[in-house]
């Protein structure tokens, strides 16, 4: 090995070689082995390889070069994720190589604040977007590496949140409440989970959920519901348009904004149990509520005035929309009247609308439709066409055995003509909207018809019996392809796991009987795990009740008598087998961060290239980050690549300084080369080089490259970012 000072001498004359002497013979370079690489998009920040819930990134381009040659080449990633690059071509580059990952399809830039896509957590079996490999002699090698968008993050086991939509005469006094997801079972008196945390009198009757992480706020949307109440709204205020927000860290909950024109009609229990209201549910009030990737805007449908409406979500309050609301288009349905909006859905800077053709005009069930649109924040415009545009007639499983739970059209504003004696009778309305990792759509179908009736109440038709009702929701999966068209389900481009008329099957009382459509419309899913949850009836053992049920992904499958949690009963306020729940909404944490890297041999250069030993990281040497006081946070010890990383895992957070310390005293020596005979040998690089990719971070001890410890002083970004940047390197000097 070569004393710095000389080395120095040699990197001198080598660059002047190089200038004079003429360009080598594109020969190929024999003996070298191939390297492959593939690209993911990661949802989970831990730093692990898992194809089953990490996608192929194609449009990646990986860029390789040899520091020996100073040859470069940019590789594009194929469609599948991945790229084998072989060597063949390659003239004196003797098997040693630099490999980044240098682009990637909405790449974000902090600059102009554009793209969402940045590099992800680095760990067991992902790589940072900077390597070094050794390919002499054969060797093949393979990368692993990845890009997130923070905003996808969600820890491990979250809390869900949901909204009790109880009824006017019963003593239920709980709208939103919280559990965690991975809960099951029934929780009939159960006064700490669900744990409430707002009232009836806080909120009202509420649907649409959406919650901004960055300062744990939860916002709320009033919902047109038969037998039930609107909340207080605000001084001279419409109720039917309230926003409510709940503050997490708080408790309070207060008025956010008012939505204009959500409509008029007034509740009265009175008479004949709020009868008259049953033709104001999907046409009056808010529908959907969510917010953007970023928690900066929040999107309201009005379902009086079929508007999106846009929201400052970082207020405290909002006295009125952040922009002009923007008609979601109706031009699907025949006629354009029927057109009915609800649900929303958010993922990558998209907003999805969605809603049904009621058919109510015409009462032709063949005009039945979903309708799925796009639409884009930064230019205020809805696509020029619907996504989804899909009939509603097909065949579905009964609500009420054995009585076909086809959809049917909505029912008429006159109630005298209101169906009587139909313990079900299924009316579609979209009512949530979630996206899956490769950009596939689920759909839920709320029963309008549960919001109409109730639990041992009148019929809506003024001759109508006292009766209780069955809903008869679903969930519905929509797959998107790589050429961006969608496929319903059952289709060729989308068959259905397990066959049959489903492709999310379960969704039943827990003997498979009874009630074979039990979806209530609102839907969970977090993308780093393998299910999504549904509002329910029935979902565990007891009766009229309501809650959530978990189906597989994958399969569709759920598994009846074990994935089902019990929220709301029939003895504390709620609506039995009739729509008892509204909106369900992941309560998730701030995105984490990451720093570390790597401990590399130096050749003396002072900054890591894959020349001669270069490629080695230094194994076994204790790596401890301490915080602003010197207190201890966490301590590791470098992998056999010489790398390291801290994380949430280990106590870092966001925004925070700390100190990094490296101890060489416990390096293993046996794994390096051999001319290092001891721990002496090694020496700190001093931090001269200018990319921060590239160069030594640490400094030494009191400024003497021999002393065991190099201290690198970091500051961490704000949630969501990475810094592989925190490198040390050594040499030997012997």
């Amino acid at each position: 090995m070569i004393r710095r000072t000389a080395w120095r001498a040699v990197l001198a004359l080598s660059w002047a070689g190089a200038l004079l002497a003429p360009a080598a013979p594109a020969t190929a370079q024999t003996g070298e082995g191939k390297l492959t690489v593939n690209v993911f998009r990661e949802y989970a920040a831990k730093g692990t390889l898992d194809p089953r819930i990490q996608t192929a990134l194609a449009g990646a381009t990986i860029r390789v070069t040899s520091d020996h040659s100073r040859e470069s080449r940019n590789y594009p990633v194929g469609p599948d994720g991945t790229i084998t690059i072989d060597f063949d071509t390659w003239a004196g580059s003797k098997g040693k190589y630099k490999v980044e990952l240098i682009n990637w399809p909405d790449k974000y830039d902090p600059v102009t604040g554009t793209g969402f896509l940045q590099p992800a957590f680095a760990g067991t079996g992902l790589s940072s977007h900077l390597n070094y490999v050794d390919m002499d002699g054969g060797r093949d090698a393979t990368l692993n590496m990845a890009v997130w968008n923070p905003d996808d993050y969600c820890q491990d086991n979250p809390t869900l949140v949901t909204a009790c939509q109880q009824a006017a005469t019963k003593p239920g006094e709980k709208t939103l409440v919280t559990f965690p997801y991975n809960s099951r079972g029934d929780t009939q008196g159960n006064t700490t989970n669900p744990k409430p945390i707002a009232t009836v009198k806080e909120t009202g009757n509420v649907y649409g959920l959406a919650y901004r992480k960055k300062d744990k706020r939860l916002f709320s949307g009033a919902y047109a519901k038969r037998h039930t109440e609107y909340g207080p709204g605000g001084p001279g205020a419409d109720p039917q348009g309230a926003i409510y927000v709940t503050d997490r860290t708080t408790g309070a909950t207060s008025l956010f904004t008012t939505v204009p024109n959500a409509g008029t009609t007034a509740h009265n229990q009175g008479s004949r149990v709020d009868a008259a209201f049953s033709s104001r549910p999907g046409k009056e009030s808010l529908g959907d509520v969510d917010i953007s990737s970023d928690g900066s805007e929040l999107y309201v449908v009005n379902m009086n005035d079929g508007k999106l409406y846009t929201y400052d979500a970082t207020q405290a309050t909002a006295t009125g929309p952040k922009r002009v609301p923007v008609p979601i288009p109706d031009s699907a349905c025949t006629p354009l009247g029927d057109w009915r909006p609800m649900g929303l859905g958010v993922r990558d800077g998209v907003v999805y609308a969605g809603g049904v053709c009621s058919a109510e005009s015409t009462q032709d069930a063949t005009k039945l439709r979903a309708v799925v649109w796009t639409y884009d924040p930064t230019t205020g415009a809805f696509g020029a066409a619907p996504i989804v545009d899909e009939p509603l007639n097909f065949p579905r499983d009964p609500a009420n055995d054995p009585t076909p739970g086809d959809w049917k059209p909505w029912t008429r504003d006159n109630l005298a003509q209101f169906p009587m004696g139909n313990v079900a009778y299924p009316q579609p309305m979209l009512g949530d909207i979630e996206i899956e990792r490769d950009g596939s759509l689920v759909l839920g179908f709320r029963d309008r018809f549960g919001d109409q009736s109730g639990l041992q109440i009148p019929n809506a038709n003024p001759n109508g019996p006292i009766e209780s009702t069955v809903t008869g929701g679903d969930t519905n999966k929509v797959c998107r392809k790589s050429d961006g068209t969608y496929h319903w389900e059952g289709s060729a481009d989308c068959p259905r796991p397990q066959g049959g008329n489903e492709w999310f099957t379960g969704d039943t009382w827990h003997t498979g009987t009874g009630h074979r459509e039990t979806a209530w419309g609102a839907l969970a899913l977090p993308l780093q795990q393998d299910t999504i949850a549904s509002t329910f009836l029935d979902p565990w053992r007891t009766i009229t009740s309501g809650g959530v049920g978990w189906f597989d992904r994958t399969t569709g499958h759920r598994d009846a008598t074990q994935d089902g949690f019990g929220v709301v009963y029939a003895t504390d306020g709620g609506f039995g087998k009739a729509n008892g729940l509204g909106d369900l909404e992941l309560l998730c944490d701030d995105p984490p961060v990451q720093i570390g890297n790597r401990v590399w041999l130096d050749d003396g250069g002072g900054t890591q290239n894959s020349r001669n030993d270069e490629a080695l990281g230094i194994p076994g040497m204790t790596v401890t980050l301490k915080d602003s006081t010197g207190k201890v946070i966490a301590r590791k010890k470098t992998d056999d690549k010489g790398e390291y990383y801290f994380d949430h895992r280990d106590g870092l957070e966001p925004n925070t300084d700390y100190t990094v310390e490296f101890d060489k005293s416990t390096v293993d020596i046996n794994k390096l080369p051999n001319y290092i005979t001891t721990l002496d040998d090694l020496m700190w690089t001093r931090t001269t080089g200018r990319d921060p990719a590239t160069n030594s971070d640490a400094e030494p001890t009191g400024g003497d490259e021999t002393d065991p410890i190099a201290v690198a002083k970091v500051t961490t970004g704000p949630p969501g970012s990475v810094n592989h940047d925190l490198d040390a390197g050594m040499w030997a000097g012997t």
